[in-house]
């Protein structure tokens, strides 16, 4: 209850407080009279003993009362600071915007100008604040897992998102934003709020949130490829998330579980779809599609193409297996030939008629005694052949103008690998008219197969739709296991064999990779660049270098695409510029026509160039950029993927001239000076630039060991490089770089086809690439793809695949460089080279081990997309030594030594061969071929090619 005095309301404390003074004063004029309470003049309290962040509090005191002034001090700092709150003159405390460390905090109050009066103290925890919410977004959720954001005020580091409940991870983003991925399985309203933590936690106000019924999302995992041959079945890993249902329904080109013509497809329990393949091929179309709906949500579908190929044959016998020279009908049995399918002798296809699945009749016409190797070849989509199947010839065995030894051993050099087919082939015909032949051979290309490929395996894009072209063709990483594929399958089948092997050594020559980015999400650009490097494989070097110059991956690669002049603080990109001469053209030293350093008046070798040479390069190479005909705007020369399509597209055409990005400053390199300009021509400074490195005279020696190298041996004689430089300066019509002479002149040198001093000559051979020997063995035994689409994809894993795989080179060196020599051995004492050791070492011996293990024991059902099925070789296994003739033959060239072939044999003799069952017999003459294969390839002789 109040009491009114003099107008005003007085509370009974105030009442008494002023009855204190009045008596103390009159107390104090009393002789004798002492104050003793002096702690009352700074007194302080509060009506709390917390307070939030940023709030404030008025602290009470006597001051108005007893009119001694008072200072206040925060943790001893008069009136405080930003860090622990601050206090005014009168007391009015002010919480800091952030909790301090520790959360308490001490104000003292001090009278002033009485110094014997004690300090008055209180002591305040501060607390973070109440959040608050103001928006949730999105406003609604869907069923499955959702990015949540809250937006409002006062959110603290360590503030947490509660849903339904339960606090759920939260990424703090700002004192006004918080997001969290919330889980919401089932549909319903929740409620969602956000808590700050201690000190002082507080719950912000709660918000309902609405899940509505599942936003599906299906997503097919084709790592597995998309192809598969008839009767064989593909299963497709499937995930679906967005949904407690996960349940799904597939068709097959639109009907539910297809049916015998499509191919039927089904869900499985563990959350797969297998398609099965039908007996044939469906008509008129091989590419069937798989569509998968939601239950859940049937509106939610996905599509999957696949192609369905034909079957892989299998030639069991033929009648008669033994002929007279002459014209001769032969009837072949087996399983799976289709209609087109051809008999091929030799390699050669002969006319052949379609009796039925399981017999081919064949007019053949052999013209020498000896051995005839007969394969079965069935037609596209996924054409195969079948194992070897070896018949005789009666008569009187003349001498081949090659020895099958001989040919096989070429055939090591200039391809992927001998096969029986080829030896046989070669061995009547003779090196330079199979050569002539193989110059004639249309080349195969990979990009048209790589880019059918991304088509097949993502929807189709509007021929004007560039944002979904650009996604599919030159944003997309996932497409190189397309440019794998394509790789394995025309190394393996392809019959321009010797355009093929060249381009892979140009390939390791002229790198680009994949294992850049810019490279690696451009897979047709990548396909296309190894069909240039074949289709120039047999050109000129002139237009090889121009053609790798202008390509846009390698410009993508060594930096020349979007190369600018510069300008008062930068200069131009010198990346190309230094590798188109240390890598491709001339190397570091000047050398002599065989291949050696020329020497200056001191005995030091002599550079090839300066960096001046690699600075005024670097300005011709300037100005290039991507190919958008007719527009070389701005917009053309920063951006990739404006002009991309089926068929075409910047990642395909050479680089265009963007002339305003062209440095006009004078330009001097090796020995040759293009003047300042006002007109820029990049154009006409790159053929400059180009014809003097084609014109150096390194280039020859440089280029010829090289390939040499690459092909024949690591440690070529001087006079082997001098004969094949000449050639490459001189075709012999004056014709400077003819590619096709010169490939020639390596392949058919005294040196490279003189076996016998070859082999006793210990400068001579080289280590065999293990990519190169996992080739030679799938060519060797017909390998075939099961699925047809060739799909192991890379092999660079160094323990379990190959430890190296084309288009991924880790450096612009390549995997190995050409004068590598390893260090601490015989090979170095010996002053020799030994370029793939460089990639050699235990993890990638073990690694190769494995591969090869791995693939040998793959089938027709199991294991490896490429196996073999070695019936030819099973027919052979319970006569070892005539095993280890074919095994010698087809992978060593018959150079194979004795005690090497000795300890083969041992191991085949001691797996016995049983009686009776004829699985078991099978088996065991199985593991007899199989067993002589890898011990043969894990050997150090095979490791080596002579």
């Amino acid at each position: 209850m109040r009491e009114r005095i003099a107008g005003l309301y007085l509370t009974p404390g105030t009442l008494l407080l002023m009855m204190l003074f009045g008596v103390a004063s009159l107390l104090a004029g009393c002789s004798g009279f002492t104050v003793t309470n002096f702690g009352y003049y700074a007194a302080i309290s509060s009506a709390s003993n917390s307070i939030r962040v940023n709030q404030q509090l008025q602290i009470a005191n006597n001051a108005k009362f007893t009119g001694v002034a008072l200072a206040f001090y925060v943790n001893g700092i008069a009136g405080g600071n930003a860090e622990i709150g601050t206090i005014d003159a009168n007391g009015l405390y002010t919480a800091p915007a952030v909790v301090p460390v520790p959360n308490t905090v001490t104000i003292t109050s001090v009278a002033t100008g009485h110094s014997n009066y004690p300090n008055g103290s209180l002591t305040l925890a501060v607390l973070n604040p109440i959040p608050i919410i103001d928006t949730v977004t999105p406003t609604a959720l869907a069923e499955g897992t959702s990015l949540v954001t809250v937006t409002g005020s006062q959110f603290v580091y360590g503030a947490q998102i509660v849903w339904n409940g339960a606090a759920v991870a939260t990424t703090f983003v700002s004192s006004t934003e918080l997001a969290a991925a919330i889980d919401a399985p089932n549909p319903g309203t929740f409620p969602l709020t956000v808590v700050n933590p201690d000190p002082g936690s507080a719950t912000a106000k709660t918000v309902p949130l609405t899940v509505a019924p599942g936003h599906v999302v299906l997503n097919l995992d084709t790592s597995g490829g998309t192809d598969v041959r008839v009767r064989n079945s593909l299963t497709f890993g499937l995930t679906v998330t967005g949904t407690n249902n996960t349940a799904v329904n597939v068709l097959v080109n639109g009907v539910a579980g297809g049916n015998t013509q499509l191919g039927t497809a089904v869900a499985n329990a563990n959350g797969s779809v297998t398609y099965t393949a039908p007996q044939v091929v469906p008509t008129p179309s091989n590419v069937v599609q798989l569509t998968v709906v939601s239950v859940d949500n049937p509106t939610v579908t996905l599509s999957q193409n696949i192609a369905v190929l034909n079957p892989i044959p299998i030639l069991t016998t033929a009648t008669p297996d033994t002929f007279a020279i002459g014209p001769a009908t032969v009837v072949l049995t087996g399983r799976d030939f289709i209609t087109g399918a051809q008999l091929l002798v030799n390699g050669s296809a002969v006319t052949t008629t379609y009796n039925s699945g399981t017999q081919l009749t064949a007019s053949i016409s052999p013209t020498q005694a000896g051995n005839l190797d007969l394969q079965v070849l069935n037609p596209s989509p996924g054409p195969a052949t079948s194992a070897d199947l070896i018949a005789t010839v009666a008569g009187t065995v003349t001498t081949p103008p090659v020895s099958l030894n001989d040919a096989a051993r070429f055939l090591d050099q200039a391809t992927f690998g001998a096969t029986d087919s080829d030896i046989h082939y070669l061995s009547q015909i003779g090196y330079q008219t199979w050569l002539n032949e193989q110059f004639a051979l249309p080349q195969t290309e990979m990009e048209p197969a790589v880019e059918q490929a991304l088509v097949l395996n993502n929807p189709a894009c509007a021929a004007g739709d560039v944002k979904c072209n650009a996604a599919l063709f030159v944003q997309n990483s996932n497409g190189q296991n397309f440019v794998e594929n394509q790789f394995w399958q025309q190394s393996l089948s392809a019959n321009d064999e010797l355009r093929q092997r060249v381009a892979y050594s140009l390939h390791e020559m002229l790198v680009i990779s994949m294992a850049s980015t810019g490279v690696e999400n451009m897979p047709r650009g990548a396909a296309h660049y190894y069909d240039v490097l074949g289709a120039d494989a047999f050109g000129n070097f002139r237009q090889l270098l121009e053609d790798v110059t202008l390509n846009p991956m390698m410009g993508q690669w060594l930096a020349m695409q979007g190369n600018d002049k510069g300008n008062a603080n930068t200069d131009p990109d010198e990346n190309y510029a230094r590798e188109v001469m240390q890598l491709f053209t001339i190397g570091l030293w000047q050398l002599n026509d065989d291949g050696s350093q020329k020497l200056d008046s001191t005995g030091h070798p002599i550079p090839t160039y300066s960096n001046t040479d690699v600075q005024g390069l670097a300005k011709v190479f300037t100005g290039y950029s991507w190919n958008i005909p007719g527009d070389t705007t701005e917009a053309g020369w920063s951006n990739c993927c404006l002009y991309v399509g089926t068929g075409f597209g910047e990642d395909l055409l050479p680089m265009t001239t963007y002339p305003d990005h062209h440095s006009t400053l004078e330009k001097d390199f090796l020995g040759v000076t293009i003047g300042a300009s006002t007109t820029p021509d990049p154009a006409g400074d790159l053929k400059i630039a180009l014809d003097t490195l084609f014109n150096h005279p390194n280039l020859p020696a440089f280029f010829s060991k090289q390939m040499i190298q690459h092909m024949v041996t690591s440690n070529p004689s001087p006079a082997y490089i001098s004969r094949v430089a000449a050639v490459f300066k001189n075709n012999g019509s004056g014709v400077r770089g003819d590619l096709k002479a010169v490939i020639t002149a390596i392949l058919l040198d005294p040196e490279a086809r003189d076996a016998a001093a070859d082999l006793t000559n210990p400068q001579y051979g080289k280590v065999r690439e293990a990519l190169l020997r996992y080739t030679e063995w799938a060519r060797a035994f017909s390998a075939q793809s099961r699925n047809g689409g060739y799909n192991i994809t890379s092999t660079e894993d160094p323990i379990w695949g190959l430890g190296q795989m084309a288009l991924r080179s880790p450096t612009v060196f390549n995997w190995f460089a050409p004068g590598y020599v390893p260090p601490g051995t015989s090979i170095e004492a010996a002053g020799l080279t030994a370029p793939e050791m460089q990639m050699t070492n235990v993890t990638t011996v073990v690694g190769y081990l494995n591969y090869m293990q791995s693939a040998l024991a793959s089938n027709a059902a199991n294991g490896s997309d490429i196996f073999a099925s070695y019936s030819t070789e099973m027919a052979l296994a319970a006569t070892p030594d005539a095993l280890m003739d074919r095994l010698n033959l087809l992978l060593m060239g018959g150079e194979m030594d004795a005690t090497l072939r000795s300890e083969i044999e041992g191991a085949v003799n001691a797996i016995p061969i049983p009686t009776g069952d004829q699985n078991a017999i099978d088996a065991a003459l199985l593991a007899r071929v199989q067993t002589a294969i890898y011990l043969t390839m894990a050997s150090p002789s095979f490791a080596a090619q002579y």
